[in-house]
């Protein structure tokens, strides 16, 4: 994928060797006068308030335009943004959905995508979708990625009540049982769970198609977490075959909310690059 990312070697096409040279000359400039506005410097100079000065409005446009912003005046001159008008995203579902569906079953199995692993898990009600990251797939990491599954569940009223797997996930079963309380219903030998692996192809599938949009040659493993993560929640947008309701998406039955095109939808990962400072404080 070609990267469509502006840089500065980039920005220099279209340009002479005399012009990018007083566009240099312009921008460094504005830095030996302590960063005045673009206005400002444009009208010393137009004004004569600069003597002998060579430095021209061609010049300081041109300068925008290789350099872009300049980074140390974003930085210095920042100021804490006015905050976006919050949207309601609140949304509750008909209760007779969920009268005879609060205890349910889940299917849950390790994932690997690059260089980070995950736990993951689809349930057979709602057909709801998580995939969360984890260090390694020994027992303590998959037990606390299951915490916070099972956390999630009861707080928007459901009960996991049985847990299907492959038998991988054997020497969780006593934890489980006695912590959780909870039933494994592990898969025969040589066997795997195949709610769970149709989950993990479809979870592959668009984080596959994530990597393939990005504009890097290398992926950091935070971003495969993130891409993971992201994957099974834009799955729970739209509604699922066999689940408890056609019309209701996963996301509207477990978190009660809407996605948001103004909040949710305003970038792909990878597609925006910016300059950030820290506010002032002084």
């Amino acid at each position: 994928m070609t990267s469509k990312m502006a840089t500065v070697r980039r920005n220099k096409e279209g340009f002479t060797p005399r012009q990018v040279k007083a566009a240099m000359e312009a921008r460094s400039a504005m830095h030996i006068l302590n960063a005045p506005s673009t206005k400002s410097l444009k009208y010393a100079i137009r004004s004569g308030l600069i003597k002998y000065c060579h430095i021209t409005e061609e010049a300081i446009n041109h300068a925008k335009a290789i350099f872009g912003p300049d980074a140390s005046t974003l930085k210095g001159k920042s100021t804490r943004p006015t905050p976006k008008k919050t949207y309601d995203n609140f949304f509750s579902p008909p209760e007779e959905l969920y009268q005879h569906n609060r205890s349910i079953t889940v299917c849950i199995d390790h994932m690997e995508i690059e260089n980070a692993k995950f736990l993951t898990c689809i349930d057979t009600t709602v057909r709801y979708r998580s995939c969360i990251p984890v260090q390694n797939l020994k027992t303590d990491p998959v037990f606390e990625a299951l915490d916070k599954i099972f956390r999630h569940y009861n707080k928007a009223g459901f009960q996991v009540k049985i847990i299907k797997c492959d038998r991988a996930f054997i020497p969780l079963t006593d934890d489980m049982l006695d912590d959780m309380g909870v039933t494994i219903d592990p898969t025969a030998a040589g066997d795997h769970e195949p709610t769970a692996e149709r989950n993990n192809r479809t979870l592959k599938e668009r984080v596959r198609v994530a990597l393939a949009r990005l504009p890097y040659k290398v992926v950091p493993k935070v971003i495969t977490e993130c891409l993971g993560r992201r994957a099974a929640e834009l799955l729970n947008v739209f509604p699922q075959k066999d689940s408890i309701s056609s019309h209701f998406s996963p996301q509207q039955l477990i978190d009660n909310v809407n996605i948001n095109y103004k909040s949710d939808m305003v970038a792909e990962l990878g597609q925006m690059f910016m300059q950030l400072g820290q506010i002032p404080t002084i």
